[in-house]
């Protein structure tokens, strides 16, 4: 026989899982009439808590669920998981880790799992779908999002992106580069898209980089293309070859790239190996993350983003916000820092291609 989960549940009782998880978890506000049709549900279809966690109704579980967007076996994940558990474990909360690789509905799936887990916090890193984060806050759930914010109800820990991309481009500019190239993601114009945002203010520094110093914007040196999942989960590797190839081909003179991760400055640093440019000397190359940049080669100037501190952050604040029951919709700042290596040197003559 099928296991009833709460969202089958909640089909029979016509409301939402949120409200089924209210009515189990005994908190938040719920109408007379929308708790009679759930109790009815949970009875005539046989749903039952477990033992413990009938014992623990309206307490504590000491746990917080973990969302993933990617896999964990990629450093900037992995980064933000142990910092998230080792805040969890100095406060004595135990982590329970989902990963939604990426789509929208898993993400749905995860925050149903958790729910019926009786998780008391969730931590989205980073969240597919805003309405998935709304809907762990509906169901009493104190919810943190991780990179960027999808749902203004929620907490978050991020980076200021722009102000991390101007650093980046301020070292490229400062070595006397002026033709820059950008690798990127694509996104929507105007601000309607708040999943959009990381790539959009990254893009936005380099723009107002250039006006800076008197370039104006050349659609020749930017190159924008989605990350296909590659085998392990990573995306960005591939197209960074692809896309470098692609910049090669169309902006003579180029002398420098700005690349919006490190998996997209290795792929570029690959192209300009097969194509016999020599970096520094030739071309300068610019990551954001630092997560392998260290042994790249050359290792890679980049912008380190402080992963750990991140996870550790969000969970320190997850915990916080359960301790004094607060809905908590605050946004954290943790500070980027502009790594030099080995891929950046002053501008000299333009490479040859």
């Amino acid at each position: 026989m099928r296991e009833i989960r709460l969202k089958d549940v909640a089909v029979l009782a016509g409301v939402s899982t949120a409200t089924v998880s209210r009515v189990l978890h005994g908190n938040g506000y719920v109408s007379a009439r929308a708790r009679e049709r759930v109790e009815k549900a949970l009875r005539d279809s046989g749903y039952r808590l477990n033992a413990v966690a009938q014992e623990l109704r309206r307490q504590k579980t000491i746990t917080i669920g973990l969302i993933l967007h990617g896999e964990l076996s990629h450093p900037f994940v992995g980064e933000i998981v142990i910092g998230a558990e080792q805040a969890a474990a100095e406060h004595g909360f135990n982590v329970l880790l989902l990963n939604a690789h990426g789509n929208a509905d898993r993400e749905r799936e995860c925050v149903e799992t958790l729910l019926e887990r009786r998780v008391d916090g969730i931590i989205f890193t980073t969240a597919v779908q805003g309405k998935n984060v709304s809907l762990a806050i509906d169901a009493g759930v104190r919810a943190v999002e991780i990179e960027r914010r999808l749902c203004s109800a929620a907490s978050a820990v991020v980076v200021d992106n722009h102000a991390a991309a101007a650093e980046a481009m301020r070292h490229l500019v400062g070595l006397g580069h002026r033709r820059i190239g950008f690798v990127g993601e694509p996104f929507p114009d105007g601000g309607g898209d708040a999943a959009a945002d990381i790539p959009r203010e990254r893009f936005a520094a380099y723009r107002d980089a250039l006006e800076e110093c008197g370039q104006e914007l050349d659609d020749s040196l930017i190159v924008l293309g989605r990350y296909p999942r590659e085998p392990g989960g990573w995306g960005g590797l591939e197209a960074g070859v692809a896309y470098m190839r692609r910049l090669l081909r169309q902006a003579p003179g180029l002398t420098a790239v700005f690349a919006v991760s490190d998996l997209v400055a290795a792929g570029a640093l690959q192209a300009l190996y097969a194509e016999r440019i020599r970096v520094p000397e030739q071309l300068s190359v610019v990551g954001f993350d630092d997560t392998f940049a260290r042994y790249l080669t050359p290792p890679l100037t980049t912008i380190r983003q402080p992963m750990f501190d991140m996870g550790y952050k969000a969970a320190s604040l997850a915990i916080s916000l359960i301790a004094e029951d607060a809905p908590g919709r605050s946004v954290e700042f943790c500070q980027t820092r502009l790594i030099i290596r080995e891929t950046t040197a002053p501008a000299g003559s333009p490479s040859a291609h």
